[in-house]
């Protein structure tokens, strides 16, 4: 297994939830309003261990920023993009759950936990543009010879 290919994994299970209109492996130079929402993946930090009868181990966390839509400023009523984002984050959790193997390309999700909703913060920043959207760490079992 490697980074990239776990990378992949990820995206493809992400492209699949209904309402993702992107989920790219490279991570843009800025953020499109026409290709929101957008699911952009860093590997986080891992454990690297040596596992029985020569084979290697690895769990990483991965970490999981789904930018739904800029924070709305001085507009009366409901933010769309908060509502998007109860239907997305849900989403993504039976995502996880339906598919821990992602598609047989790790050996398992070992843990899976979530930002909630988040309406900007550092992690969905970008530009100096807040962006309503949600965090998820996922880490993922790899092993290998």
């Amino acid at each position: 297994m490697s980074i990239a290919t776990t990378l992949a994994a990820l995206q493809n299970v992400h492209a699949a939830i209904s309402g993702i209109k992107s989920a790219p492996t490279a991570i843009p130079s800025n953020l499109s309003t026409a290709a929101l929402p957008i699911v952009l993946v860093w590997p986080g930090p891992a454990d690297w261990q040596l596992a029985a009868m020569g084979l290697k181990r690895q769990e990483r966390e991965y970490i999981v920023r789904c930018f739904v839509q800029p924070v709305d400023q001085d507009v009366a009523g409901p933010d769309r993009g908060y509502q998007q984002c109860v239907t997305l984050l849900e989403l993504f959790g039976q995502a996880y759950q339906d598919d821990p193997s992602l598609g047989d390309s790790v050996d398992q999700l070992r843990t899976v936990s979530d930002s909630g909703v988040s309406g900007g913060g550092f992690e969905l920043l970008w530009g100096q543009t807040p962006y309503w959207g949600f965090v998820y760490r996922v880490t993922v079992v790899e092993k290998g010879s």
